[in-house]
């Protein structure tokens, strides 16, 4: 639906709307003196099916590309915040160092990371606390299809990039890719509204009774979400690829975080020329500004690739029939510890925000000062390559730590290090041992902590250390080894594919990280054995449990087993009586009907068969009208007359409320001009799983259920659907669900419950 169907105008003057919308012309359709709306409407709104937006062609292209070039600006002034940042805080540290000693070095160190955290978790819980932690679980919720209040607003857009700068700075062991993604939604969120909304408005006469104006303004919400999450998607996947420089490594990896059930057919080329110019813009800003913010993107600028031979293929098998099972007991560690710190939270709840507060300033100075101490561990080398690739710390001029080179420096400057086929005999199975010891513990232990953190770059620290340690361990084993390098992207694949449970990306990411295309079959290799061996252990990745757990709404693409032998009438919303509306209702009517809090669709009934569905923001959009005309006042109340001017004045004041009192009962809101026709309509005796599919893949928000006779019996939400999906995920958790039942089982679990 165009601007000109929407508002009843002529095909001839389309251009002419689009001024109008945009603001940047006068329309010529009739308006009420003195106001911006129109005398007169649509005599019903107009609607489009599900997943489809039917915007000009101008409109999404634009909002596509500016997303694409703003997120790269943005990412540069991140990077080279955070690098400018991080510079001054290590260079501090081995000032300090120096002319200090390393005991009041380690001091200060800590309470300067500590001072960083506190000015985090301070900006977190003034300015944006929607932003004290990555935003992915919340991020595809939305890009599933469904509601999340207040997520992507202004506010948590500034406060999330600026939270993330300072929890980097700080030394979390995090990435920024959780964050970076949700700051890329929330950025084409914002975008799509400003351009789209004028597109997607209509006015509708709603027959206001006392006015010269009867039209209120209706918004399709359909296609206008529809619009959001293309883009949405975009903006994602533009933060993957200006990370890792890698374009077709953005759009799997969206592809594969939000999966075929929730992805549009627009959405593979918008996000093809979305993410490349995005990549090419950061790659530009970045060769602009040299090394430095190099070090943040990680990818190999001056590869020198060797190879691999069968003689590794044992080993990079042995890695990951290791590492598969430890993603699965690590990303179960991390649940649990955020269970744990909920938990301790809660006992403190009376000093709520200050002990959430707290925890992230005591973490941040711990994980400076557990970083300090392990790096003394190390034992100096001589430095054989460029002293910039390696960090000093303790050790005396032409020396580095190989310890603090791992943990006192980015994790991306870790993963790099640990991927570099240039250091095989500079950082020692020891070295890499204790490292892993250190990152992976504290990894772990900062779950909850609400600050911005992405374990996207942590999990690949994780596995590349024991990649690393694993060829270590082989490099003796005889000629033509790969160099503990590749190892090292062997075992990051096979510890990210396990914690996020994705394949594609992962291989894309380290095969693009790499700069060579030579090590995908050992890596498809690595993330098929390690996925499979992880699925056992684990049914849901990090992500998915985190919806879980916060209550996050989310449809799977695929219904439970427990719902098999489930059918519509049982999987029914509980429908207050006063959420159904007649065609046309009276205003008490509706402002019941409103007060219903958990319902959102409304079915309006016409001789108990049901003709379509209304939302909660058409009703509220009708009433605002209504209450603008002052025929009625909120809450309900009829106008009364107030005033001492004079008898004269005061029987005209009566007058006009006795009229007015006299023809409330016959005036209504015409509820039908509001609706949708020919909504979704299911059979009470239908399987779930097959009605699962319209919910899951054709994008429907609301269903009729119906008897034989057409009957109208009950709706099912999306929103109740989820509910149920979750309640029966968590009975399967608890207990296996046995798949053979007898004939007789069979039988009664598809009769269908009597009418209450």
């Amino acid at each position: 639906m165009t601007l000109h169907t929407a508002r009843g105008l002529n095909d001839g003057g389309f251009f002419q709307d689009t001024l109008v919308a945009l603001g940047l012309a006068k329309s010529s359709t009739p308006r009420k003196p003195g106001s911006g709306t129109p005398m007169r409407g649509l005599r019903r709104i107009k609607t489009s099916g599900p997943q489809t937006h039917k915007l000009p062609f101008v409109v999404m292209w634009g909002v596509t590309l500016v997303t694409a070039v703003t997120m790269a600006v943005i990412n540069f002034f991140t990077i080279w915040i955070i690098s400018f940042a991080v510079s001054w805080k290590f260079s501090t540290l081995q000032l300090m160092v120096d002319h200090l000693g390393v005991w009041f070095a380690i001091l200060g160190f800590t309470m300067l990371c500590s001072c960083i955290a506190l000015c985090c978790t301070i900006f977190i819980y003034t300015c944006a606390p929607a932003a004290g932690g990555s935003g992915a679980p919340e991020n595809k919720g939305f890009l599933n299809g469904n509601e999340i209040p207040e997520l992507f607003t202004l506010q948590n857009l500034i406060g999330r990039a600026i939270a993330t700068m300072l929890a980097n700075v700080t030394g979390y062991p995090v990435g920024r890719e959780g964050p970076t993604v949700t700051m890329g939604s929330n950025l084409a969120y914002l975008i799509t509204h400003v351009a789209a909304l004028p597109f997607v408005r209509q006015w509708v006469d709603i027959d206001a009774p006392g006015s010269a104006t009867s039209a209120a303004t209706m918004i399709d919400e359909d296609r206008f979400e529809h619009a959001k999450r293309i883009v949405c998607t975009v903006g994602g996947a533009c933060g993957m690829a200006m990370l890792f420089d890698s374009p077709i490594g953005g759009i799997v990896y969206m592809f594969e975080e939000i999966t075929s059930s929730s992805w549009p057919v627009e959405v593979t080329f918008r996000a093809f020329a979305g993410t490349s110019v995005c990549a090419l813009v950061s790659r530009a800003l970045l060769n602009m500004c040299g090394t430095s913010t190099k070090a943040f993107v990680i990818y190999e600028w001056n590869p020198q690739p060797t190879g691999w031979s069968w003689r590794d293929v044992p080993f990079f098998m042995l890695l990951a029939v290791m590492i598969g099972p430890f993603s699965a007991f690590h990303t179960r560690a991390c649940l649990a510890v955020a269970a744990a710190r909920q938990k301790l939270m809660k006992r403190f709840s009376s000093y709520e925000p200050f002990n959430k507060m707290a925890d992230a300033v005591l973490y941040g100075g711990l994980v400076a000062l557990t970083y300090s101490l392990v790096a003394l561990s190390a034992n100096c080398k001589h430095t054989a390559q460029d002293a910039v690739q390696f960090v000093r710390y303790d050790c005396e001029e032409g020396k580095y730590n190989p310890v603090a080179s791992l943990l006192l420096t980015t994790s991306e400057g870790a993963v790099k290090r640990l991927f570099s086929r240039h250091d095989a005999n500079e950082i020692h199975f020891r070295n890499e041992l204790l490292a892993f010891l250190s990152y992976t513990s504290l990894n772990i232990g900062l779950t909850g902590v609400q600050v911005p953190s992405g374990n996207f770059t942590g999990s690949m620290l994780i596995g590349g250390l024991i990649g690393r340690m694993m060829g270590a361990l082989v490099r003796d084993y005889g000629p033509g080894m790969a160099v503990s390098g590749v190892y090292a992207m062997v075992g990051s694949a096979s510890m990210l594919c396990g914690f996020k449970q994705m394949a594609v990306a992962v291989v894309v990411f380290i095969t693009g990280a790499a700069n060579d295309l030579g090590l995908v079959p050992p890596l498809m290799l690595a993330v098929t054995i390690s996925l499979l061996l992880n699925k056992q252990i684990n049914e849901r990745g990090f992500d998915e449990e985190q919806i879980l757990r916060k209550a996050i709404p989310f449809l799977p693409p695929e219904p439970p087993r427990l719902m098999d032998r489930v059918l519509a009438y049982e999987l029914r919303d509980d429908l207050p009586p006063e959420a159904t509306l007649e065609p046309e209702a009276d205003y008490r009517s509706i402002e019941a009907a409103l007060e219903q809090d958990k319902v959102d669709c409304f079915p309006v009934l016409k001789d108990g068969h049901c003709i379509g569905f209304t939302t909660r923001a058409r009703l509220q959009a009708a009433l605002e009208v209504w209450k603008a005309t002052g025929f009625v006042e909120a809450g309900g109340a009829r106008p009364q007359a107030l005033s001492d001017a004079g008898g004269e004045q005061m029987g005209k004041l009566i007058s006009v409320t006795v009229a007015r009192e006299s023809s409330f009962s016959g005036n209504v809101l015409p509820v039908k001009r509001l609706t949708e026709k020919a909504p979704y309509t299911i059979l009470e005796d239908m399987p779930g799983p097959r009605l699962y599919a319209l919910f899951a893949k054709a994008g429907a928000k609301a269903a009729s259920v119906i008897s034989e006779k057409g009957e109208f019996k009950g709706m099912i939400s999306r929103k109740g659907l989820i509910s149920i999906a979750r309640r029966y995920e968590e009975e399967s958790d608890q207990a296996q669900y046995d798949d053979t039942i007898g004939d007789e089982d069979e039988e009664q679990s598809l009769v269908i419950p009597p009418n209450p």
